[in-house]
């Protein structure tokens, strides 16, 4: 009897499993009202796997579907599509899987990993970019039709982080890509017309897997973690990078109209960060926010799948002070709950935030194993106090997001959003919650079509 991934891999069973259906839904069923101020689009991305895979499966392997919800005048509607990438179209072709998946790659191949841009979904200088950290971005349409890998314009010299950040004042968007091959780090700035601007290589201590970064109104910090690159043995190890704490985890912070030789390197312990919530400069010390991992072991899926998310392992909100005249790093816990997904209101980004948004682990404590968070918290990191929703055990929330109520609004004056899955129904609901009042009922509950898997970012691009 043949096994496949799917019968023994976690992140192919359950609300983890793929939907292999792509369609449109109008009219969708609303309980409450969904206000008449709120209208644009939710895109969310995330993994999607069109086929059984090859070999071993990690999260991150996926092809990348988005699913948009989209309010117009109190009513919602819904489509979903996968991105339609090059690897996707010739494996549709086949109709079976043809690439493998990172801990499928050998060292010769990772240059050919499947650009599955799976991971976040972007609007800048009218166009919708979906986004992986391995490759170019792709863009679509605002109907989610694929139109292609974009390079803006042949000026991005290798891959994109699908972590950028979109200044609130300039419209500019800030980005970096990172490789195992040199060069490791590269750092980009895009006018707000869409054109590239700058370009740096910036020098690194040692190649990393570098997932996010974060900024300031005068700085841009990159996040450097012992999470090495490294080629030998990479059929023994069962992928291509070594956890070495021994190394640290540093910060270097570069003004933001500077360039490699202008980047100041900073220590503290070893530790892993995928995503920073924001950071602002608070007299001599820049303020980091991020969700921390103290140690991160899932890269390598043969060995560490089973330890990466129990208890004393999962990442909490952390908040970073870096001296820039002493030379030092102050760190300290904000909250003693698992979470991720950070999210702030984005016109604060680079500037003092007080509220921040986090999927975290509910009452019932981390889901054992998974990266399932049923419960959203809004911090209010002025008071040091937050507020607390929990959805029940086995109902995993997305990465929650807030929208203003109009240009002009108080930092957590707005609605928070998010998708909720509820195991007993095996279905899910997109929520549209008053972000002041987080644990009162729904303002709008709208009742998505089937369930949408469990995913990554996304973003609201307003109507």
């Amino acid at each position: 009897m043949t096994t496949h991934e799917s019968d023994t891999n976690p992140f192919l069973q359950g609300n983890f499993a793929p939907w292999r259906t792509e369609g449109d839904a109008r009219n969708l069923t609303v309980r409450g009202a969904i206000p008449r101020d709120l209208n644009g689009t939710l895109y969310r991305n995330g993994p999607n796997p069109a086929f059984e895979p090859l070999g071993p499966y990690h999260w991150f392997d996926g092809d990348g579907m988005i699913h948009a919800v989209t309010l117009e005048d109190g009513r919602a509607s819904y489509g979903n599509r996968w991105v339609g990438s090059a690897g996707l179209r010739e494996e549709q072709g086949a109709g079976k899987a043809l690439h493998p998946g990172l801990f499928g790659l050998t060292g010769t191949e990772l240059a050919a990993y499947k650009n599955t841009a799976n991971t976040n979904i972007v609007f800048h200088a009218g166009r919708l970019l979906a986004l992986m950290e391995a490759g170019v971005p792709t863009q679509l349409s605002r109907s989610l039709d694929t139109l292609g890998e974009y390079d803006f314009g042949g000026r991005l010299a290798g891959p994109m982080t699908a972590h950028p950040k979109l200044d609130p004042a300039s419209g500019e968007m800030l980005f970096f890509g990172y490789s195992p091959v040199p060069p490791y780090l590269q750092y980009y700035v895009a006018d707000a017309a869409g054109a590239i601007v700058r370009h740096e290589v910036i020098d690194v201590p040692w190649p990393s897997m570098m997932h996010d970064f974060a900024v300031t109104a005068e700085h841009v910090i990159f996040i450097v973690c012992p999470l090495v690159f490294s080629f030998e043995d990479l059929g023994q190890r069962g992928g291509p990078f070594t956890w070495e704490p021994e190394r640290g985890t540093r910060q270097g912070v570069m003004p933001r109209a500077g360039g490699s030789a202008d980047v100041r390197w900073f220590e503290t312990d070893a530790s892993y960060v995928f995503h920073s919530m924001n950071a602002y400069r608070d007299g001599g010390e820049i303020v980091l926010d991020v969700v921390r991992y103290p140690r991160l072991l899932f890269m390598n899926p043969r060995r560490h799948d089973q330890e990466q998310f129990e208890d004393d392992n999962a990442a909490r909100l952390h908040r970073w002070r870096v001296d820039l005249a002493g030379g030092t790093v102050r760190s300290t816990p904000l909250d003693d709950r698992a979470c991720e997904f950070p999210r702030i209101d984005e016109r604060r980004l680079g500037h003092r935030h007080r509220f921040g948004y986090v999927a975290s682990a509910g009452p019932e404590g981390p889901e054992s194993r998974l990266p399932v968070f049923t419960a959203l918290h809004k911090h209010d990191l002025e008071r040091g106090r937050s507020d607390v929703r929990p959805f029940g055990a086995g109902n995993g929330i997305s990465e929650p997001l807030f929208v203003p109520r109009h240009a002009a609004a108080d930092e957590d004056d707005g609605y928070v959003l998010v998708v909720a899955y509820d195991r007993s129904r095996d279905t899910s609901e997109f929520l549209v919650l008053d972000a002041r009042h987080i644990t009162a009922e729904p303002l709008a509950r709208v009742e998505l079509p089937h369930r949408v898997p469990y995913g990554f970012h996304g973003n609201w691009v307003p109507a």
